[in-house]
């Protein structure tokens, strides 16, 4: 984003409008765009992308933007539709356009057209013409996790090495998942460096960027050790971790070594006096594991990890229609439940989760837990 606007910068130097020397205002220009995450970044250089390609086919000049050019803009896309006939776009979704236009126009001295009320009232318009519920990721509990895992290693054992690779780190990816309440994205960004064994606590893990940390303040969760081995999230990681010392080790041959055998059932938990030592370097934790059995060297990403629950529900024998509406956030969203109906309060839940208001802890449980403290089930029915 900041190469997109240095001409805009230069302009206003040449002007005069600048009170500071280009320098130092080409320097506040770069801080300013890093106040948030690349990932904000990217979705805000991709918003502008569109907003630009619009103002190119009607012929106008995006950037400064009247409030009535970004009204047409919102107005003509709220009208197309998808071969179905559903919105192509959703409400919240122009609501973000309008942010990033804002966003570009500050960073480039001019004013905010999304802050005129005419866009904010068409952008209410198109929300009550679009009042349907949002689309909400269904929970992936303890027992639906279990059941994956089982499947999962039943598989591999009748598998390749490389198939039960995989498994390792798909166990690994399940289970600190649920445990610490992450998004896809926190489990993307997760190096080993970021994973400390802890004797009696099991695992602290340092979650340093996330949706709601743009400072990146970071923020600390713990993963216990399980009673059973199957869900112990400390075990399904040091399973994992042996592969990828194995691979950065020794590659290929390694591997292969290490798990030439499928591992003999039931398993012995693996955890117990296990300790790492800290690491300088940075390695990505959650990689691509090929179906040749080699690691990739770069994070996984967000969507290969939404994939991968979906494929791994399909193959213990979920319901299409179930999987359908798994993803990323099934793990963060089944932690939440899991705890509700365990009768976990919301304060303790908040401690891991890292929410910071109670109402979504209560969307969670009116979703997915419905007779939890409800005076229903006081009816006597």
């Amino acid at each position: 984003m900041a190469a997109e606007l240095e001409p805009l910068i230069a302009g206003d130097a040449a002007r005069g409008v600048l009170a500071v020397p280009a320098d130092a205002a080409a320097a506040m220009h770069r801080l300013r765009v890093e106040s948030v995450s690349p990932n904000t970044r990217a979705a805000q250089l991709s918003d502008w992308t569109c907003f630009t390609r619009w103002c190119d086919r009607v012929g106008r000049a995006p950037l400064p933007a009247s409030p009535d050019l970004v009204g047409w803009f919102l107005t003509e896309k709220s009208s197309e539709v998808r071969q179905d006939g559903r919105p192509a776009y959703a409400s919240s979704t122009m609501t973000r356009w309008v942010a990033s236009i804002n966003k570009i126009h500050s960073l480039a001295g001019h004013p905010k057209p999304g802050q005129s009320s005419a866009v904010r009232e068409i952008l209410r318009g198109i929300a009550r013409t679009r009042a349907t519920p949002p689309l909400r990721r269904e929970p992936l509990l303890t027992a639906d996790i279990r059941s994956i895992v089982e499947s999962m290693r039943a598989r591999s054992a009748h598998g390749s090495w490389a198939d039960r690779a995989a498994e390792r780190r798909d166990t690994a990816l399940l289970m600190l998942g649920l445990t610490g309440a992450m998004r896809r994205s926190e489990l993307s960004g997760l190096a080993v460096g970021d994973v400390v064994p802890h004797r009696a606590d099991g695992l602290y893990v340092t979650i340093r960027r996330s949706k709601t940390d743009q400072a990146a303040a970071g923020r600390t969760v713990t993963l216990p050790y399980g009673q059973a081995e199957i869900t112990c999230p400390v075990c399904a990681y040091w399973r994992w971790r042996a592969v990828l010392d194995a691979w950065d080790r020794d590659g290929k041959p390694a591997v292969s070594a290490l798990l030439a055998e499928p591992d003999t059932e039931p398993l012995d938990h693996c955890c117990r006096g296990v300790r790492g030592r800290p690491e300088a370097a940075v390695r990505s934790l959650f990689r691509p594991v090929h179906r040749t059995g080699a690691l990739g060297a770069n994070a996984l990403s967000g969507q290969a990890i939404a994939s991968m629950i979906q494929r791994r529900a399909v193959g213990a024998g979920y319901a299409e229609e179930f999987v359908a509406l798994l993803g990323g956030h099934s793990l963060r969203a089944g932690f939440v439940t899991q705890a509700v109906r365990n009768d976990a309060s919301a304060e303790q839940i908040m401690t891991q989760s890292g929410h910071t208001d109670q109402r979504m802890i209560a969307i969670y449980s009116r979703q997915h837990a419905g007779l939890h403290g409800n005076a229903v089930t006081a009816l006597g029915l």
